[in-house]
């Protein structure tokens, strides 16, 4: 075996075992899954990808996600920071979960009690939100809101992109960068195609990100998080 071959066979090796640990990781906070957590070794490697193993309440949930956050932040502060017809920062859980009982949707807790995820919410106007993710901080403050959208019909959802991003620009400001053309025409030309807009603030990161999964159709990803105002050095 030469050497190049041995560096190549050497860096699969490396891929392999970087992602067998990724997904390990991913089902050990799913619920028959959080026993794995107890072996040093995955321990080990959950704690180095930044996950609060042994400690899933709302303080070290936020406390990551505040971090990784850090690295999108923009320096302008947001106008407004809107999330699914709520305000982040501002709107509590139990209004959250008032709204989850007038919607009749399919929401619950798992593992991380400060994380509300939720199946199939349908609401008018706007195609169908497939999953939600609805996250609160140890104040009861909504922060974070990750949603998909489906819809049998392409046109729905390149119109919610794109009522989406005039909604946002008026309210929070203008889209800090983007990317594609938001039309059918140019969603539907090959597989994996994508149209992204971001709003990344100071205190405030948006986007929605239009992509063509093939045989599968589009799928429309809303994300909108906030970051509290830092405390004086």
């Amino acid at each position: 075996m030469n050497v190049k071959r041995a560096l190549v066979k050497t860096a699969a090796g490396f891929a392999t075992v970087a992602a067998l640990g990724t997904a390990v990781i991913g089902a050990a906070h799913t619920r028959w899954g959080r026993p794995l957590l107890t072996l040093p070794l995955l321990r080990t490697l959950a704690q180095h990808a930044g996950c609060p193993v042994g400690e899933i309440g709302p303080e070290a949930f936020e406390s990551v996600r505040a971090r990784k956050l850090q690295g999108d932040v923009g320096s302008a502060e947001a106008a407004a920071h809107p999330a699914l017809g709520f305000t982040l920062g501002q709107t509590r859980r139990a209004n959250v979960e008032a709204w989850i009982a007038t919607e009749k949707a399919d929401c619950k807790a798992d593992l991380v009690t400060s994380v509300l995820e939720c199946q199939n919410v349908a609401l008018p106007g706007a195609p169908q939100v497939s999953h939600l993710r609805l996250q609160f901080d140890r104040e009861q403050r909504l922060v974070s809101v990750d949603l998909f959208r489906s819809a049998t019909s392409p046109q729905a959802l390149v119109d919610r992109f794109n009522a989406l991003s005039r909604e946002l620009d008026a309210t929070v400001g203008p889209a800090t960068n983007s990317s594609g053309n938001p039309s059918v025409a140019f969603m539907l030309k090959t597989p994996l195609q994508t149209v992204t807009r971001n709003y990344n603030y100071r205190d405030y990161v948006a986007r929605a990100l239009l992509l063509n999964l093939g045989q599968r159709g589009l799928r429309l990803r809303e994300t909108y998080q906030w970051l509290p105002p830092r405390a004086p050095a």
